[in-house]
């Protein structure tokens, strides 16, 4: 439908309008009629049809779990798909041309020469995007694409050769140039017929099924016990007059006690299936395999299928009783060349040349059943029941190479030695490496980012982190390069190469740009510094990353910290579930350990400078923008205020409490900082500062200046279109770096915090439409649709481009428990929303109605007397309060209606290429309203006014939306079901309303004149202060967590430690036996070997702190934490078995559980002894009868002791 429907808005689009309905109408109709006539079953019997589709779609999804679609486990979607389109479908020859061949015609489409060939390109771009996502990857799902492909290559082969007929040639250059044009057509088609006629010869010989059979037939005696493996094919095949009954077909009962034949390979792990294989095996003469299939395509899947991947093992290396005895394979060849398609998807092979093998027992057998049951699950780790996955489900499981792998790392003592530089000035060093960062990143971003006005001065600094961050992530994850200091200061060493040459290349103009701006960019630089220092102070005062009531979920975040530092390669295991990888958004703590690693500076004081870091890049950040877009220091100061300081109206409605109650002479309650978080029932309503000042280094932390950072390339791009300063050329120049970095960041962000993902879609869109709607103003509707429809494309790239640099991610990250979309049964109470976004709404509601009203004197002049001022207000008053009386929601929907308005009515009349201090159109020049300046004297930009109508839009649909759907997450059906949609998405909207906030100031401050101008300030600054309560209020009484938590403490411990950034501090005051140990560990265990410590019955309190603290992998942390992120059924058995194995009595049994979980250390210390000694006697003290035997003691010391398993 789709190439259909490109023809006929082409065909539209050269004015054919009658014969494109005419055209539409006609191939419907026949499209109908052969479809009837094609699938009659459709029509007889709709309901099946459609129940068929779905199945089939579901399992070319991956939803259904068929033993024939496992092959496809852990391949990666397109790349795939291409390997084997390159290799064996269209040949390698052809295969290049036709890629040669899109790439040449996505350039035409770029440069918009095309033409009819956008038929072609949709239907391959399309069908191929849809299908090569597909979890089954049939070869034969790609076949409708192979003669478009191969006319595509003709085309570039016969474009290439009238481009080298018509380029200048000289004498010299003649003959090369000729060999090169005919060569290369000869080339592409000599290998097609070569690869084809090869394939084509397989068929010269039998089917090496039919050579198995008569090899069986020869040399295996009549009577002899066969077996193959279910899913395949029985051998010998009857062939010859020969007759297959002469041999027995070995059976055993299946769980009903039906004979079955054939061994169930493709079956469940159990201990069943080893008892089968043990009993059924001494009694087999000869295993026939006539395909490669199940060995080939169980190994794929470790974590389902380690007893059978064992057997394979067994019966390949000849430890089973069985030995190779004959082989047949059939490989494509012609003259003498042999093609090895041994890697090519199995439906290539598996039917008409099959890798074919005979196995014959060992004479006599070597093994009795019990011998042999017990050789296969030797060192097996069988999956817990129920644990069996669907095709597009990872396993979440480490494969026994990726834990070696991990055992490499060496300890936190040599990654971050403790009297190193870095850890005695910790502040400068970490401050030092960011302003080398976005040193050397500067002139890479110099030429992209010019049109903002400091050229991205401190947005070099977000993207040094990102870029030292990505490479040394990637080299990892491909298992290239481990990630460790070595590979970042290699990283960085490249990023110092490349900003030397740009300097060098751009020193004229960067030298120029300096002279001009070097006070603004000192400016932002001494900003920043005194952002990051505000926030250092902060966090030295409170530096703990553990309390027990307050705490939040720092130990979970430090823990994947630690586990990210002390992982070579991606993904990092988990912490939290020894033998599993992190299967969370883990992305950001690569981000933040690259500086960790590169610093050198211990991670429990990283963390703390982390967090100011994140601060200071969102406050500084907010600024350059807002600057960028008004030119004016104090409105930029106020948009960083409001997106990184400024609080919501709770901390005044505490303050009015504390003043009634001193009035009451009575003692005034406390400032509780965290009731201005929980406004909302059952939700969670953080904002910036709030998220700042608790610390939790979380991923929607993380995210925020990586969320200002992409708000500032989008208003970059759109700052391109209306300066006049930049020549066609040089727009042209920019815009594929700047496309290249909002792919790059658009990726970051959804692997960073993929809930903020669907807000910079709709960011992304809206831009690119703006856009291009500025620069075809004045144009046909013809041209700005096919504008529009490139920019639409060139967003599905730039988004398609973001997914394809994080690949690995994807690879190996599960979505769980995440269920589309509900509607929202109990919204959001309007006095709880004005409480968190009042002056947002005051600033939205006074923005719009100013342009309303000048909108409407605009069109009729004599409106603008006093009379009908007060008439507009009165008006809009009473349509306010009607709209709010129904709820929140209707009066959300009204205020985007007339903010959605406004915008596209600008849009239409706002004249093409409005100069930076034009009037709008829709002003009458030389008029004075009674609620606005001068009209003609209003300093106006595109970008500026654009960008304001769409954050204050964009922070009003996504509060409006979260009235309407939420996300069904883990917690729906509950009270809390919308929990994680208003507290995800209420911080962008946050992060829209603020920015959008301080450019509407700038737009109303110089509109709004005379006594309204000054009514109007005076309310704005009465709610600003009012938010701001929270700032110096909040602030204070988030430092008295940490003081009221030192005053508890028996006197001997309440000795006050701070200020300091260490963040583990805390433990030496009150925990310090725990303390040492953990020190200990740090100090002398390389790598990650498995420890064991006291399950977490409760969440949040003082359990798993040695896996928080050192990182090494725990058998089992917070369980809670762990359903989220996990199958349900894999942290089921632990919680009882680490029970176990401290509380019984069995020695024997205690080191079959440790043995079971790789288990290297076990931790026993005061918590241990508080959960277990009063369960069994006998428990603890076992483990002081296994030393010497199967323990030894690692360390001893304050009554905690380490175990170390043998």
């Amino acid at each position: 439908a789709v190439p259909l429907l490109v023809a006929l808005v082409l065909r539209w689009s050269r004015g054919e309008r009658s014969s494109t309905i005419t055209a539409l109408l006609l191939s419907s109709i026949t499209t109908t009629v052969v479809f009837l006539i094609a699938m009659p079953y459709a029509l007889l019997d709709w309901r099946n049809f459609v129940a068929q589709v779905l199945d089939q779609g579901s399992l070319a999804r991956g939803g259904l779990d068929l033993p024939y679609v496992r092959q496809f486990y852990g391949t990666v979607p397109y790349v795939y798909e291409a390997q084997n389109m390159l290799l064996w479908g269209l040949g390698v020859t052809l295969a290049l041309a036709a890629f040669a061949g899109l790439l040449w015609l996505l350039w035409r489409v770029w440069k918009r020469t095309a033409g009819v060939w956008l038929v072609v390109l949709a239907w391959v771009l399309v069908y191929g995007a849809i299908t090569g996502s597909f979890y089954v990857k049939f070869m034969r799902y790609m076949l409708p694409l192979y003669p478009f492909l191969a006319l595509i290559a003709a085309a570039v082969l016969l474009a290439f050769l009238r481009y080298t007929a018509t380029h200048r040639q000289t004498a010299r250059s003649r003959l090369p140039l000729a060999f090169l044009r005919y060569g290369t057509i000869v080339i592409v088609l000599a290998g097609t017929l070569f690869q084809g006629l090869a394939l084509l010869n397989i068929y010269s010989q039998p089917n090496t099924r039919v050579q198995a059979s008569r090899w069986m037939y020869s040399h295996l005696r009549p009577g002899s016990v066969l077996t193959y493996e279910q899913w395949d094919d029985p051998l010998p095949v009857a062939v010859d007059g020969h007759d297959p009954g002469i041999f027995q077909q070995a059976t055993y009962p299946d769980a009903s006690g039906q004979p079955q034949a054939g061994l169930d390979l493709y079956g469940d792990d159990t201990v069943e299936k080893a008892h089968m294989l043990a009993t059924l095996l001494p009694g087999i003469d000869a295993i026939a395999m006539p395909t490669d299939r199940l060995d080939k395509s169980v190994p794929r899947i470790p974590a389902r299928y380690p007893l059978t991947i064992h057997y394979y093992q067994l019966l390949f290396s000849g430890h089973l009783g069985f030995h190779l005895a004959a082989e047949f394979e059939n490989h494509p060849n012609l003259l003498g060349i042999t093609l090895d398609d041994s890697g090519a998807d199995e439906s290539y092979s598996v039917f008409d040349h099959p890798h074919a093998r005979i196995f014959v027992r060992d004479a006599p057998y070597p093994y009795t059943p019990d011998q042999l049951f017990h050789k296969l699950l030797d060192g097996v780790h069988l999956p817990a029941p129920g644990a069996q996955l669907s095709g597009t489900q990872r396993s979440l499981l480490l494969t026994p190479q990726q834990i070696a792998d991990n055992q490499q790392s060496p300890p936190f003592s040599v990654q971050f030695p403790a009297h190193s530089l870095a850890n005695v000035a910790p502040v400068f060093f970490w401050w030092l490496a960011l302003l080398l960062l976005g040193l050397l990143v500067y002139p890479l971003i110099f030429p992209v980012l010019r049109t903002l006005a400091d050229r991205g001065y401190i947005f070099s600094k977000t993207l040094g982190i990102l870029l030292l961050a990505y490479p040394a992530w990637l080299l990892a994850a491909t298992h290239i390069l481990p990630f460790s200091r070595a590979s970042l200061l290699l990283v960085m060493g490249v990023m110092a190469l490349l900003a030397a040459l740009l300097c060098i290349l751009q020193r004229r103009t960067l030298r120029a740009f300096l002279s001009q701006r070097w006070r603004l960019l000192l400016f932002e630089e001494l900003l920043f510094t005194l952002a990051f220092l505000l926030f250092v102070g902060i966090r030295a005062l409170n530096p703990d990353l553990w309390h027990i009531y307050l705490g939040g979920e720092k130990p979970m975040e430090l823990a994947f910290l630690n586990a990210v530092l002390r992982s070579p390669y991606m993904p990092p295991y988990d912490p939290w579930f020894a033998g599993g990888y992190i299967n969370y958004y883990y992305y950001g703590y690569v981000i933040i350990g690259a500086l960790i690693k590169l610093t050198g500076i211990f991670p429990m004081t990283a963390f703390n400078l982390a967090l100011p870091t994140l601060f200071a890049l969102t406050f500084t950040g907010a600024v350059s923008l807002v600057y960028s877009l008004t030119m004016r220091i104090p409105i930029a100061l106020l948009g960083g205020y409001f997106a990184a300081l400024i609080g919501n109206f709770d901390g005044l409605a505490q303050l009015r409490g504390q003043l009634a109650a001193l009035v009451a002479h009575m003692a005034p309650p406390a400032f509780q900082y965290w009731q201005s978080s929980r406004v909302i029932p059952f939700t969670i309503n953080e904002f910036p500062f709030w998220s700042f000042l608790f610390a939790d280094l979380h991923p929607h932390v993380i995210d925020m200046p990586i969320a200002v950072l992409m708000l500032g390339l989008a208003v970059a791009l759109l700052l391109s279109t209306s300066d006049s300063s930049l020549t066609p050329a040089e727009r042209r120049r920019m815009f594929p770096g700047l496309y290249v970095l909002l792919a790059f960041v658009f990726g970051t962000i959804a692997c960073v915090n993929p809930w903020d993902m669907p807000v910079y879609v709709v960011v992304l869109a809206a831009i690119f439409v703006m856009q291009k709607v500025q620069e075809t103003r004045g144009s046909s509707r013809r041209e700005i649709g096919i504008a529009l429809a490139f920019h639409l494309v060139t967003l599905a790239l730039v988004c398609g481009l973001g997914y394809l640099c994080y690949a690995p991610f994807y690879a190996t990250y599960q979505q769980l428990y995440v269920d589309g979309l509900g509607l929202v049964q109990l919204g959001t109470r309007l006095g709880d929303y004005l409480t968190l976004f009042g002056l947002w709404i005051f600033l939205a509601l006074s923005f719009f109605l100013l342009e309303l009203y000048r909108w409407w004197t605009g069109r009729q002049p004599r409106r603008s007397s006093a009379r009908w001022a007060a008439i507009y207000l009165l008006a809009c008053g009473v349509v306010l309060i009607l709209a709010a009386l129904p709820g929140l929601k209707t009066l959300l929907a009204v205020l985007v209606g007339l903010g959605g308005f406004l915008f596209i009515r600008w849009y239409r009349v706002s004249p093409k290429g409005m100069p930076i201090n034009g009037t709008s159109a829709l002003s009458v020049s030389g008029e004075t309203n009674y609620l606005g300046a001068p009209l003609a004297s209003v300093p106006l930009t595109d970008a500026s006014l654009s960008l304001t109508y769409l954050l204050l839009l964009m922070g009003l649909c996504i509060s409006l939306g979260m009235e309407i759907v939420y996300v069904r997450d883990f917690l729906d059906g509950g009270d809390y079901e919308r929990m994680n949609t208003v507290f995800k998405f209420s911080m962008q909207a946050w992060l829209c309303f603020a920015i959008g906030g301080a450019l509407a100031v700038h737009r109303m401050r110089d509109l709004w004149q005379g006594l309204a101008r000054r009514v109007w300030l005076a309310v704005l600054v009465v709610l600003v202060l009012s938010c701001s309560v929270f700032l110096s209020e909040g602030t204070a009484s988030r430092l008295l967590d940490h003081q009221t938590w030192i005053q508890a403490q028996p006197s001997p411990q309440s000795a006050d430690y701070t200020p300091t950034l260490d963040g583990f501090a805390f433990a030496h005051a009150w925990y310090p036996s725990d303390a040492r140990a953990i020190e200990w560990l740090n100090v002398h265990v390389a790598g990650a070997p498995v420890i064991l410590e006291a399950e977490a019955p409760v969440s949040y309190q003082w359990f798993n702190r040695v896996s928080v603290y050192t990182g090494l992998p725990d058998v089992l942390g917070w369980p809670d934490h762990e359903d989220e992120q996990r199958y349900s059924s894999q942290p089921l058995n632990r919680i009882t078995d680490i029970g176990i194995i401290y509380t019984t009595s069995s020695q024997a049994q205690a080191f079959t559980l440790l043995k079971y979980y790789h288990v290297r250390y076990i931790y026993v210390g005061a918590l241990e002894r508080q959960i277990y000694a009063g369960q069994s006697t006998q428990g603890l003290d076992k483990f002081e009868r296994m030393v010497g035997d199967t323990l030894k003691i690692a360390y001893r010391a304050d009554g905690v002791i380490i175990y170390e398993v043998l």
